[in-house]
């Protein structure tokens, strides 16, 4: 599969500026992305294009953000793309990046009312096309460099097709009179305003709802101690200290020396975390 890596800032500062000089550009796009499963918090890992003719690479942990927006935030290139959602939140909360002039295929899939709409299951049904290793790299660790040569194939697919699946289905979409909806739903996802509540970490956690006005304070408070000690060893939060273990000693069910801590993180460093945890819980009891 021949494609070319972007890994500096003046490359992608020249692709960009070649793709906005040419009339009616557009490519098709996508990210990878570290999503609190391997290290801590989220990170934009790689970016697949795929212009009609070339197939691109961007390493995102090579360049700088300011460089990435102006190519993301580009009005001059439409941009088609497959359920932005997640890619636009991710972007937009992380790097205060808002992806500009988008041509999302989600929204033709959901007016076809398709059994499934996963993008690999749409690929089949309307082009014929299986891809494969979907599951595997669902989890996949997109921080790890280099990439071999199953996960750039896997990340270029998600690109490669959606030129023809565009042309597939806006015919259909124009057949059954549903374009103008289209389009409506369209500018819907771009209007969208991606910024989320600094207090959705604690109301997206399940059983957060459940505890009591005080219950809910301290589990606040413990909840950001762990956030804090997980941003410094760099790990997923949930493996620095259970949900459920949150919520019992929210709850006075569980006490915090109790908790049992991953054997990879130092003593000290545990030490140090269990202390706060104390001065935070303690502090907030006694208001």
């Amino acid at each position: 599969m021949d494609y070319t890596w972007i890994k500096k800032k003046r490359e992608l500062a020249a692709y960009v500026f070649g793709l906005e000089e040419q009339k009616n550009c557009i490519i098709a796009l996508d990210i990878e992305a570290e999503l609190n499963l391997h290290a801590y918090g989220e990170k934009l890992c790689l970016v697949q294009i795929y212009d009609g003719t070339n197939k691109m690479l961007i390493d995102p942990l090579e360049i700088d953000t300011h460089t990435l927006k102006a190519f993301f935030e580009s009005r001059s290139i439409l941009k088609i793309v497959y359920d932005t959602s997640s890619d636009s939140s991710l972007l937009k909360n992380t790097y205060n990046i808002e992806m500009k002039s988008l041509l999302d295929l989600r929204p033709a899939v959901e007016l076809l009312d398709y059994v499934k709409k996963d993008l690999h299951s749409v690929i089949a049904a309307e082009l014929g096309v299986n891809l494969t290793s979907k599951l595997k790299f669902q989890r996949h660790n997109w921080t790890v460099r280099p990439f071999d040569k199953e996960a750039i194939e896997y990340a270029l697919n998600d690109v490669t097709y959606l030129f023809k699946l565009k042309d597939a289905l806006l015919n259909k979409l124009h057949a059954r009179n549903l374009l103008d909806v289209f389009i409506l739903k369209n500018l819907q996802v771009q209007n969208k305003d991606y910024a989320r509540n600094p207090a959705d970490r604690y109301l997206r956690m399940k059983g957060y709802h459940a505890l009591t006005g005080d219950e809910k304070s301290v589990f606040r408070k413990i909840f950001d101690v762990r956030e804090k000690y997980a941003r410094m060893c760099n790990m997923p939060s949930y493996n620095v200290i259970r949900r459920e273990d949150l919520l019992d000693i929210a709850r006075g069910l569980k006490q915090i020396d109790e908790i049992r801590f991953p054997n990879r993180l130092n003593p000290d460093f545990i030490q140090r975390l269990v202390g706060e945890l104390k001065s935070v819980g303690k502090a907030v009891k006694e208001k």
